[in-house]
């Protein structure tokens, strides 16, 4: 069974015509925002770190492991943010790894005093590879299991990146749109084939409303329901997650559920219902925390034991000088 289950990875990962690649998707996307969108660069009008952990499918052996990590800052005198957005996800008993490093700049102006627009823009490299020893062959099989193999298959590629986004936004609102890979970099391990990265888009969006105490009072004892909404589409990929958050002083709850069940199926019989999740986290003015869980809706419910995901991040951020219009959404 494990020698069958390494040949179908062999195909998959080296049969271009079935090698359609698909970015790290986050329940936290709020959490990695500059990973989310290059127009989040600098919008907290702070410095900012932030990591995230997901280990999704935990009961899948060799299963899909990945991080992000950003830093990103504003400047003030130029209306513009900076940042570095890092990612690695690896995947399958070959550990097929996907590693960018992409450097991320956004630009800031106000409409008025009481919204304002972003632009930004992401370049950089990304990487993909496997190791082979773990993968079984059909010379190996066909000479008797031999730990060698006479197939000459080159075990990495790199390739230049580039992504884009904008915000349109207001202090309890934002709406956003950003398209990653839009030089479709050529991401084929054969060398002698075309894979190419496809476009991801993304649209998303929410409104936070104040449901108990007042604006102009101790905003820390305020509790806020925060609804989210976050579309991705990337080939024949479609992704929706609906959700909301609850926020009370320092900690935050929030709710999603993903999926297209009536709009979108992939074929019949396979409805595009993926999963629920529950998130929990704490926050002040300086670090956030959280974790969350999804528990798979689909089919795959009884072997994957759904996914875990951490974040993490810390800020430091100066007295300001400027009024600026900033984005209320949440950080996890």
């Amino acid at each position: 069974m494990k020698n069958f289950r390494n040949i179908v990875l062999y195909l998959f990962v080296f049969c271009h015509s079935l090698l359609i690649g698909q970015d790290i998707h986050l329940t936290q996307f709020y959490a990695n925002p500059v990973y989310l969108n290059p127009a989040f660069t600098g919008a907290s009008g702070c410095f900012r770190v932030a990591g995230g952990y997901r280990n999704q499918w935990p009961a899948i052996s060799n299963g899909y492991v990945s991080y992000v990590f950003a830093a990103d800052g504003y400047i003030p005198e130029a209306k513009s943010g900076l940042g570095l957005v890092l990612s690695n996800d690896v995947a399958g008993s070959g550990q097929l790894r996907t590693t960018t490093a992409m450097a991320s700049y956004a630009y800031e102006t106000n409409i008025n005093r009481a919204y304002a627009i972003r632009a930004g823009l992401q370049v950089g490299m990304g990487s993909k590879s496997v190791n082979i020893n773990n993968l079984l062959f059909g010379d190996q099989i066909a000479r008797g299991g031999s730990v060698t193999t006479i197939e000459n298959t080159p075990q990495s590629v790199t390739y230049f990146d580039s992504n884009a986004g904008a915000l349109f936004y207001g202090k309890k609102f934002w709406v956003g749109f950003s398209a990653f890979h839009l030089n479709r970099p050529n991401e084929s391990l054969t060398g002698n084939t075309e894979a190419k990265l496809p476009v991801k888009y993304s649209a998303h969006g929410g409104i936070k409303i104040l449901i108990d105490g007042e604006e102009k009072g101790d905003r820390t004892m305020n509790m806020y329901v925060t609804p989210v909404i976050h579309y991705r589409h990337q080939e024949k990929f479609d992704q929706l997650d609906v959700g909301c958050y609850f926020t009370k002083a320092m900690i935050n709850v929030g709710f999603w559920y993903r999926g297209i069940p009536v709009l979108k199926a992939y074929q019949p019989g396979y409805s595009n219902n993926d999963a629920f999740a529950i998130l929990t986290g704490f926050s002040n003015d300086k670090f956030n925390i959280g974790y969350s869980y999804d528990f798979t809706i689909s089919k795959l419910s009884g072997a994957t034991k759904g996914a875990h995901e951490i974040s993490l991040s810390f800020q430091y951020c100066k007295k300001k000088k400027k009024k600026r219009v900033l984005i209320s959404c949440p950080k996890f």
